[in-house]
């Protein structure tokens, strides 16, 4: 399971959309098809993680 996160205003990243995708290759597509993300903000496709709801720093991300 793969989600999208982003970095936001406080360097903390956390999950973009609730939206839980089966594959890598889906959560990047969705990721470079969202307007509000290209080149704008720091966003990656991870590996699911509960953390993510919350918030992390770069340095929890797997």
């Amino acid at each position: 399971m793969w989600c999208v996160i982003w970095k936001n205003d406080n360097n903390i990243y956390s999950m973009f959309t609730n939206v839980i995708f089966e594959s890598e290759k889906k959560a990047i597509e969705f990721k470079d098809k969202q307007k509000s993300m290209r080149k704008k903000h720091d966003c990656r496709a991870v590996k699911y993680e509960y953390k993510y709801f919350n918030g992390v720093n770069e340095d929890e991300i797997n």
